[in-house]
């Protein structure tokens, strides 16, 4: 493989909190512009987050999905002991590890490995600080192995329009990647990117949010996470002329 399989490629990101993934495409060759479809705000419920993180040490597994719901409850992590926690991913398992936890799960391909990594549930209390948007079938497939799982709203994900600068990087960008069914909701009502972009996927979920809104998925990521990006992108672009 090339030492920068990714040299010229011009490469849009769309996560707001994407500078790490940026980075390491950047080190492999391509020209990286961070363009946001969506905002990351608080929860409008403040009581209700601070309510559940105040009660955090009753639960038996804590399951935090992302970096945004980490940060969100993050004054309840310090000094936790009791519960266990799992994560989604490699990058929020180590933003939980920042606040000094070892997560007890990490999922490697999104929520869809929880439910089988907690092991016996039956009885036992989950809290997911989460997404206001984020999908229930993970909530329920845990209470449906007899968990009692309480959902609390982290975070709100809005849709907003790229700024005016990240049009033209839309546009004559080879690659746009997208990493939630947000970010492909907020580029489909932009009128999408330019002819020539590979829309690439974070995952099979998200590719059926992109189908669904009318945007031509090129490539879907092996693996959910930002690894599963990278791999994808080399395996396509550094095998082409």
């Amino acid at each position: 493989m090339a030492e920068q399989p990714l040299a010229g490629r011009r490469i849009v990101v769309t996560r707001p909190e994407s500078a790490r993934l940026a980075g390491e495409l950047e080190r492999l060759g391509a020209e990286v512009t961070i363009v946001p479809l969506i905002e990351i705000r608080p929860a409008e419920d403040r009581r209700a987050l601070e309510d559940a993180v105040a009660a955090f040490p009753d639960y038996d597994w804590i399951v935090l999905t992302s970096v945004n719901g980490v940060a969100a409850v993050e004054r309840g992590l310090v000094g936790l002991a009791g519960p266990k926690l799992a994560a989604v991913g490699p990058i929020t398992a180590d933003a939980i590890r920042a606040h000094g936890l070892e997560p007890a799960f990490v999922a490697t391909r999104a929520s869809d490995d929880i439910a089988g990594g907690l092991g016996e549930l039956a009885g036992k209390r989950v809290v997911m600080p989460q997404a206001d948007i984020a999908d229930p079938h993970l909530a329920d497939e845990l209470r449906g192995k007899g968990a009692e799982v309480d959902v609390v709203i982290a975070y709100r994900t809005v849709l907003v329009e790229p700024p005016m600068w990240g049009i033209l990087p839309l546009r004559i960008a080879d690659a746009v990647v997208l990493a939630s069914g947000s970010a492909c909701r907020s580029l489909a009502a932009a009128g999408g990117a330019g002819g020539g972009a590979m829309l690439v996927c974070i995952g099979p979920k998200t590719a059926k949010v992109a189908r669904e809104v009318g945007l031509r998925v090129g490539l879907v990521a092996d693996e959910t996470t930002s690894d599963g990006i990278i791999r994808t992108l080399v395996s396509h672009f550094g095998n082409s002329e």
